[in-house]
């Protein structure tokens, strides 16, 4: 049984705003269409009260059957796809109201469950408000140690990235990801740093093995990459690893490059160089 349409909006009202919407049309427009005009609420009312087939139908509209362009859930690449095209032109990452009045609330519900706002906003270098409307407290480091503290206690072993997310805390797991990284955070409570992964394996990614890829990918440069130029270059596993294993501030420290993004190093990280840059400060 379909829901029924919500309060004012009635068929006559859909009819009205689709005529008006679909004026010149040759065809049904796509999902993506009434998103990228700002009417994904006309579109859902319209999967409320029948469905895009016979609303088609009814505006004497071909429908056209099209592949879908993203997956049918939400992950990581479809979110990262449809932020690249909403975020362009914005200089501060957009309020919980904001993505709503663009027609975007899937996407901001998305944004939610898979790291927050706090991760996407980091990714795409936008400044994160404390706004009134919805946007979460940014992770600090006092409020990632004071998080942490409550999720470790009478524990003697770091938790996993699953037990994390079992006690809800995926959010509290991305940002010790992005803010020193795991190794980091367990050393700073009092736990012995991960040696294996998840599953028990042993970890592929020794200290030895990053900070030699890092040293060929960094070559040439003075400043740390961010997130976007280690995915661009291929570089997600390599950068997965020094999130991991330390972190960007310790890594960005043994390079001896200069961090430019909205967060400082890690407290108690230690600006060791490496030898590839202290042959060229002598």
């Amino acid at each position: 049984m379909r829901s029924p349409s919500k309060p004012g909006w009635t068929q006559a009202r859909i009819r009205r705003e689709l005529e008006e919407f679909l004026r010149g049309a040759t065809e049904w427009p796509s999902y993506r269409d009434f998103q990228r005009a700002g009417r994904q609420k006309l579109r859902d009312e319209v999967t409320r009260s029948g469905g895009p087939r016979l609303w088609a139908k009814r505006l004497k509209l071909p429908y056209p059957e099209r592949k879908p362009g993203y997956a049918p859930v939400w992950i990581d690449e479809r979110v990262r796809a449809e932020l690249e095209e909403f975020l362009q032109g914005w200089t501060h990452w957009p309020s919980r109201l904001e993505f709503e009045a663009a027609g975007r609330k899937l996407l901001r519900d998305a944004i939610r469950r898979l790291g927050g706002p706090e991760r996407w906003a980091s990714e795409f270098g936008l400044p994160l408000q404390n706004l009134k409307s919805g946007s979460k407290l940014a992770w600090t480091d006092e409020r990632i140690e004071a998080e942490l503290r409550g999720v470790v206690d009478g524990r003697d072993t770091w938790p996993t990235r699953r037990e994390f997310e079992q006690l809800g805390s995926f959010g509290l797991a991305t940002a010790v990801y992005h803010h020193g990284g795991t190794a980091y955070w367990a050393r700073r409570l009092g736990f012995q740093a991960p040696t294996r992964t998840g599953m028990g394996r042993r970890r592929l990614w020794t200290d030895e093995r990053i900070r030699a890829e890092l040293e060929e990918f960094c070559r040439g440069r003075t400043t740390w990459p961010t997130e976007r130029e280690f995915l661009a270059a291929g570089k997600s596993r390599l950068y997965t690893a020094v999130c991991h294993y330390s972190g960007p501030a310790h890594w960005a420290a043994e390079l001896g490059l200069v961090r430019t993004r909205r967060y400082g190093p890690a407290p108690g990280s230690r600006p060791i160089r490496s030898s590839r840059s202290q042959a060229v400060a002598r």
